[in-house]
């Protein structure tokens, strides 16, 4: 695991192997549309409604980076879309590789995070529709830097590189409470909270909010985006009736919410439940909880729910430490004496079986039913996350009642 260019290679076969997914013929992403030849025309019409709408307008640089790739090589946009933002979803894996070696982990682990991250539904179907990302990787790619920066209190790093992970996405912005609990935390000692040195820190945490109320001035002002703007946040609040207005907006909605965070507040649930409360790395999981209290009602009442990436904002605090964080709840599921136990204790399965059946018919009778999901692998991604969530549950269950060896080894 100290071959120095495998976690390049892992970030490079899992961006392939996605591009890949969404270029499939029997697959309807924003890339081929059904069908097996990228569809520029559709990729066009996304870059031009980016430039053209006020709230998307006011994050140019995905944009200016696609058409300035079509300038300089000649290409079609789609071929600049797919340039840009797989090239991104390759370096924001590198970064979060870096990132979580920042964190202590080891070279497995930290490989691990990357596979963990790029497995994940909102980057795994990035392209599909309703996940609908454009912003993202470019986003993702400024946070990873600001995180890291933020680690070792290099604030000169930390302030330019979050303020234009604001101007990539203003949903950053949602992360700083998160970053705030975070140095809070680190602290230790309620007695210096409001100490000036954690005055100083929060004040650099915050800081480019200011810069980026600057740029956001500057652009209503020079594009006269005012009345625009306007207009847009009063009509945010009509996405609410949309997300719910019938079953299956509903329905989708609510699975969006799920698919983007459910195995990872499992997890955190977990892992809370049962280990050191005191551990440094529960920092991370702490402002992971409190960003999803945050950013999952402002989605649900102000934007498109069924696009699963807005969810996945908070993962940003999870990804880079998951495998130090969670390993011992993963090695859980490879525990052979369990299984035997479960088997000595059929009377457990019975649940579990009831669970999974009814797993089985909402992935593949009622969801897919209402037409959600279809020429994707939805579905089968929604049933084998469901499957392990319980057969992990059914486990921990059984490892309650019997003896096993120790999982705290590290990974």
């Amino acid at each position: 695991m100290h071959w120095r260019p495998l976690p390049y290679l892992v970030a490079l076969l899992f961006t392939i192997f996605i591009l890949t997914l969404h270029m499939l013929p029997n697959m309807d992403s924003m890339l081929n549309e059904n069908n097996t030849r990228i569809s520029h025309g559709f990729l066009k019409s996304q870059i031009d409604y980016h430039q053209e709408i006020a709230p998307f307008a006011r994050r140019p640089m995905t944009s200016y980076l696609i058409e300035r790739s079509m300038d300089l090589f000649g290409f079609r946009p789609g071929h600049g879309f797919i340039l840009i933002n797989f090239t991104l979803l390759f370096l924001s894996g590198c970064l979060l590789f870096r990132l979580s070696k920042i964190l202590k982990s080891t070279n497995r682990q930290a490989i691990a995070n990357q596979c963990v991250y790029y497995a994940s539904f909102s980057v795994l179907f990035a392209f599909f529709p309703p996940v609908f990302s454009y912003d993202e990787p470019l986003q993702y790619c400024f946070l990873l830097l600001a995180f890291s920066a933020f680690m070792q209190r290099r604030w000169v790093w930390y302030v330019p590189f979050f303020t234009l992970a604001l101007v990539s996405r203003e949903t950053s912005l949602l992360l700083i409470p998160g970053l705030l609990l975070h140095a809070t935390l680190s602290n230790g000692n309620l007695s210096t909270v409001f100490s000036k040195q954690n005055w100083k820190t929060w004040l650099f945490i915050v800081l480019p909010i200011a810069f980026y109320g600057l740029y956001l001035f500057a652009f209503i002002y020079v594009f006269d985006q005012l009345e625009a703007t306007r207009t847009e946040m009063a009509s945010r609040y009509s996405c609410f009736i949309e997300n719910f207005e019938n079953l299956t907006n509903t329905v989708e909605s609510w699975t969006s919410l799920y698919l983007a965070l459910a195995p990872y507040l499992y997890l955190s649930i977990m892992y809370l439940k049962n280990y050191d409360s005191r551990l440094p790395q529960n920092k991370w999981v702490y402002s992971f909880l409190l960003t999803v209290a945050i950013n999952s009602p402002i989605v649900i009442f102000t934007a498109f729910a069924r696009e699963t990436r807005l969810f996945a904002l908070p993962l940003l605090f999870i990804w880079p430490i998951f495998a130090q964080v969670f390993w011992r709840e993963v090695k859980l599921l490879t525990h052979v004496n369990l299984y035997q136990g479960i088997l000595a204790k059929w009377i457990l399965l019975l649940p579990f079986i009831g669970v999974n059946l009814i797993n089985y018919w909402f992935c593949f009778h009622f969801y897919s039913d209402l037409g959600l999901g279809p020429n994707t692998y939805f579905s089968e991604y929604l049933f084998v996350m469901n499957f392990g969530i319980s057969l992990h549950f059914l486990l921990f269950q059984v490892s309650k009642r019997i003896h096993i060896p120790s999982t705290t080894s590290s990974f």
